[in-house]
Parts: structure tokens; sequence; C-alpha cells
């Protein structure tokens, strides 16, 4: 009988859609992947006789997207401090829309023709009701309406509050991984926190009228 391999081939393919999110496909080696699953490359052509091929099966086969790092906010304690729990959420979030954008990213950039670069979809079916990003915001906008009825929030608007604080966070997302306008990087930490002091306490302040 032939040794049982040491990794299963799912978890395999999570590693390279990890590795070449993040550093693409040129910027990501087979002992790069290998690594993640503490296995040798040579252990890791088991599954795909070449590089190429590795990028081809991961990145056509990515997971699927019905449950969402956020998905505790229907059962979470609407009475318990709101920062921590959407610092939860935002801690959860970003990665996930990191990793979303960043196989895009690879995909695009791996494109050797226009045409082929054309087929790159979202990482959903827009055809869905409600899509992934709606249900998402959905939790949120519930969150947020139980939060204020226990009255730990105070917002004018469930929904536009929710689409601000996601919002924000995609914005990291976008501004870090896709523009990269700022080097070195701002701590998702540093900038989830300066987030939620401007929701606590507010960054506006009514000047004094002078007597």
């Amino acid at each position: 009988m032939g040794r049982k391999p040491q990794v299963s081939r799912e978890q395999v393919l999570r590693a390279c859609r990890e590795a070449f999110a993040l550093g693409g496909y040129h910027g990501t080696t087979l002992a790069s992947i290998a690594s993640r699953l503490g296995i040798t490359a040579a252990a890791l052509l088991r599954h795909a006789p070449t590089k190429e091929d590795l990028f081809a099966v991961a990145m056509s086969s990515g997971e699927s997207t019905d449950t969402l790092p956020i998905d505790f906010l229907s059962e979470v304690d609407v009475t318990q401090d709101p920062r921590k729990v959407l610092k939860r959420l935002a801690n959860a979030f970003v990665p996930f829309v990191e990793s979303k954008i960043g196989e895009n990213i690879a995909r695009w950039m791996h494109a050797k023709t226009a045409e082929e670069a054309r087929t790159i979809r979202l990482p959903f079916d827009p055809r869905t009701r409600p899509t992934p990003p709606q249900r998402g915001l959905a939790l949120l906008e519930n969150y947020l309406r139980k939060a204020s009825g226990a009255g730990k929030i105070r917002v004018r608007n469930h929904r536009a509050a929710a689409l601000a604080f996601l919002g924000s966070l995609h914005a990291y997302v976008f501004l870090h991984r896709v523009l990269r306008i700022v080097d070195p990087p701002v701590p998702l930490d540093v900038y989830v926190n300066t987030v939620l002091d401007i929701w606590s306490s507010g960054a506006i302040r009514n000047r004094k009228r002078r007597s």
C-alpha cells in the first residue's frame, strides 16, 4: 500500500489560493506554498505536475462563500460593548475581503490575453439573492438595529450606518491592497481602532462661540 498523503487536496488548493492571492503567480514559489502545509515542494507536485497547473486548478475552484466570517453577528449578545463586536467584525472581514480581491488580482495579472482577463468574474454568483455582500450588509444592519434597541448604539439610520462601517473596511483593503498608497501599510489594528474612535467619540468638535 502507498503512503497516505500528508495533506488533503482541498488543503493544498486552499494553500495555493492563499499564497497566489498574496504574492501573485510570479511572486509565489512552490516552496512558499509547501511551507504553508509543512510539506516539501515535491510532495506538493503530487497534486498537479507544475506550478502552472496548480494555479489553474486552485484559482478555478474557489471556496464557497455560503459562510461569511461575520455570520456570528446573527447570534451575538447585543448588550455587550459594541466596540468589541465591531472590532471582531473588522478583524474577520478585512482578511476575508483581502483574500478574495487578491485572488482576482492574481488571476488578472496571470491572464495571457485580454479575452482571458475578461473572463474573470466576481467570487460569487451575482444572480443569487441575496448575494454574500447583501447578506453581510443585512447582518450588520440587523445587529445595529438590535444594539440600538438595547441602548448600546445611537445612529440615525441603521442601513446607512452599516454601509458606512463596511465601506470603511472596504476602503482599507482597496487603498492598501489595490492602490497601495501607503508604504508601509497602516496596521489593521491601528486603522480599526481609529475608525472605532471616530464612531465612539467623534472627530468633529463644535467650535466654541466667542462671547
